[in-house]
């Protein structure tokens, strides 16, 4: 008789290779943290056409077929109804579903993580009805504090270096932010109006996809190297077969990164603008003050509440073909408690075990043990990790020497830093979202899972979310005017679930910040 537990945590721990890696010669930074998420929110693949061209873009060719279905929909609903009418219907109807999308995504990554929170801390919540921003309709908070609220509190309650800087290298700073950041003229699909916004520079744009390729190579090469030495011997197998090709697309997908995404362009303007702002930043923080009150001016969302906006790279990732894909039949005869399973919510923020949640993933949750008597379990799915990007968030910021917090701040705060930069860090904001790991299309080969999902199938129609840590097996929540199921499919021997769901983020933990060089003489 097998434990759930156990075969999910050897699910989770080859997902916990693959994102922080398998080979030295291969690095992947050592200052992240991972939240999962209890359980996976389900998503729909529309629910990121804003990143495909922008928020107030038409239809793409990526996402035409979308806005037929609305085409499609509204004139069903009255047949009599003109093209005309309707297409302009569509369109304003294809609109708010960008704008609201763009929103919800925004809100839903501006969070700050918990270093290691605890059972009952990484669940999320939809429909939320209270509060200021009751019409967000999925929130995953931690810590409950917002990155942008800490970001804008730290900007505008610091103190910031005040010595003389060259004309010289004002005009190399203007080259380096020219490289990394421009404004860009936008005008809305409908109203034409135009706004200025401040986006990442084309080549920042190619910095980020390219680095996102090369971790998701590491991701596969380093999954695999785990499969093969924990295993079936069918793994170790096709590892001694093609475990070269793996590690040569990821050394690619590195000097893809050097070369056609800039990366020691882009590192070294980074670079520059630290050690030239560590002098004199007055006008630097001025900007970013700029850039987040200009971000806040500029959008707002579907009910008239402002947001700091947030997307993700590559903006066509939901649609693209191009995920990695774990399989594994045999995981009941290869499971085994690792070291980071064994420590359990200490490590993961949540039990393995089966939990239902009702409610709309809010409250009135339950845990239900689950054996698998014939011992025969099996799963497969698809799986990508993406950037989160934030147009007037920088974090070089947190790096710079040329700042340091008012007592305004930390009266409000109660503490004097934003991190400590230790192991386990404490402060108002030790870390922020910086990736999303999505899994689709997953199946699990269990006739005793698929026998005890068919007694949970009338809960799941009443709204409620059942999963296993971080994989959500049934329940969906409403998102602007569509409804997002998670279309679970059941056989005698399988469970199959359909579509898209974010099951994690990954954080970059904050250097000790602030950290004001003690040479500087001069603060305004």
């Amino acid at each position: 008789m097998a434990d759930i537990k156990d075969l999910m945590a050897r699910v989770i721990d080859d997902l916990y290779a693959g994102l922080t890696g398998g080979d030295a010669e291969i690095p992947l930074p050592a200052n992240t943290l991972i939240n999962w998420i209890q359980p996976g929110i389900p998503l729909h693949p529309s629910e990121f056409d804003f990143a495909v061209a922008g928020p107030y873009a038409g239809p793409t060719p990526l996402t035409m077929g979308f806005f037929r279905e609305l085409v499609s929909v509204i004139q069903g609903d009255d047949p009599k109804m003109s093209r005309e009418e309707v297409l302009k219907q569509a369109k304003l109807a294809y609109q708010q579903h960008l704008l609201g999308t763009w929103e919800n995504w925004s809100r839903l990554v501006d969070f700050i993580p918990l270093p290691a929170p605890g059972e009952g801390q990484s669940g999320w919540t939809s429909r939320n009805k209270q509060g200021r921003n009751k019409h967000t309709q999925v929130v995953y908070a931690q810590s409950g504090r917002a990155v942008s609220q800490v970001y804008a509190d730290a900007l505008n309650l610091c103190m910031v270096a005040d010595d003389e800087i060259s004309d010289e290298k004002k005009e190399i700073i203007t080259r380096m932010r020219r490289l990394l950041q421009e404004e860009v003229t936008v005008e809305d699909w409908i109203s034409g109006e135009k706004r200025i916004e401040i986006r990442q520079s084309q080549i920042m744009k190619a910095y980020d996809e390219y680095q996102t390729r090369y971790e998701n190579a590491v991701i596969d090469y380093g999954q695999r190297l785990a499969r093969s030495q924990n295993g079936s011997a069918a793994d170790l197998v096709e590892w001694s077969r093609s475990g070269g090709i793996y590690r040569a697309r990821a050394i690619k997908a590195w000097r893809d990164w050097e070369s056609l995404g800039s990366k020691n362009d882009v590192e070294r303007a980074q670079a520059v603008l630290d050690q030239l702002l560590g002098t004199s930043a007055v006008q630097w923080v001025a900007d970013l003050r700029s850039d987040v009150e200009q971000a806040r001016n500029a959008t707002q969302g579907v009910f008239g509440y402002p947001f700091f906006p947030a997307s993700v790279v590559p903006g066509g990732f939901a649609r693209s073909d191009s995920w990695t894909t774990y399989e594994n039949h045999e995981l009941h005869r290869s499971s085994q408690e690792s070291s980071i399973s064994r420590r359990g919510s200490a490590s993961l923020g949540f039990s393995l075990g089966l939990v239902n949640f009702t409610g709309g993933g809010g409250g009135g949750r339950r845990e239900e043990e689950f054996k698998i008597q014939d011992n025969r379990f099996g799963m497969k799915f698809q799986y990508t990790q993406v950037e989160v990007v934030r147009p007037a968030f920088n974090p070089g910021f947190f790096s710079s020497q040329s700042w340091k917090l008012k007592h305004e701040f930390t009266d409000a705060y109660r503490t004097d830093q934003l991190s400590d930069g230790s192991e386990k860090p404490t402060g108002a904001l030790i870390a922020y979202p910086s990736k999303a790991l999505f899994v689709r299309d997953l199946t699990f080969y269990s006739s005793d899972l698929a026998s005890y999902m068919k007694t949970k199938t009338e809960d799941i129609q009443a709204g409620a979310f059942v999963g296993i840590g971080p994989i959500l097996l049934g329940g969906g929540y409403q998102q602007s005017s569509f409804n997002r199921e998670s279309n679970l499919e059941i056989t005698d021997a399988s469970v199959r679930i359909p579509g898209l769901q974010l099951v994690a983020f990954v954080s970059t933990l904050l250097p000790a910040a602030p950290n004001p060089s003690p040479d500087i003489k001069n603060w305004l």
